[in-house]
């Protein structure tokens, strides 16, 4: 029996294309953990650029947004503040480190954070405390508190308040935004805080 050549043409065809789309579908996979990635179909763009401030006073580093404001005051600390939406009086977020120095005393961050604590929710009568846990960073143990108070611009803000203790130092890592905002930044604000290191003492 002889197989007419134009049914032959048809089915090396079919198999032509079946291979085809089984090398494109093979190719895609590949592409899926790499190529795809970049594109942000299976995972969220690369984060954004970040800039490190270097304390050599106190010892230690953190890193923060490109496009974030840095201001160092005079008492001890370190602020880094998101920028302004637009037609906005304030900033919708903000991180701050200070540093209060307690030479000669053994003060562990858990009773530190419980008197700082204490301390704000004397000061803030719509004090809210939400969780009290507590956080390793830099391979140190801190005691981490969230909480809800209105500031001294009378604008309700949530906070996630870090104490650690170090050289001498407690050091009390602040992230502070609006309540609407909170989320917004938090991904960004806890990146931040995992990238706080200590530095050797020279």
């Amino acid at each position: 029996m002889t197989i007419p050549h134009s049914y032959l043409q048809k089915s090396i065809g079919k198999i032509l294309i079946s291979v085809v789309i089984l090398v494109c579908l093979f190719h895609i996979n590949q592409l899926a953990g790499k190529d795809l990635l970049n594109f942000g179909f299976f995972h969220e763009v690369q984060g954004q650029s970040m800039l490190t401030y270097t304390d050599n006073k106190f010892h230690f580093k953190i890193d923060y947004p490109l496009n974030w404001e840095k201001s160092v005051k005079i008492n001890n600390e370190i602020i880094l503040i998101a920028p302004k939406d637009q037609d906005s009086v304030s900033s919708p977020a903000g991180l701050v480190v200070k540093v209060v120095p307690t030479p000669g005393k053994n003060i562990s961050a858990d009773s530190a954070s419980k008197e700082i604590t204490s301390q704000i929710q004397k000061e803030h009568k719509d004090f809210k405390l939400e969780t009290s846990d507590t956080l390793t960073v830099d391979g140190k143990k801190t005691a981490k508190v969230v909480f809800t108070a209105t500031d001294s611009k009378l604008q309700n803000r949530k906070a996630n308040q870090i104490v650690v203790s170090n050289y001498e130092n407690i050091y009390i890592i602040t992230y502070k935004a609006s309540l609407d905002k909170y989320n917004t930044f938090e991904n960004t604000a806890n990146d931040m805080i995992r990238s706080f290191k200590f530095l050797p003492k020279e």
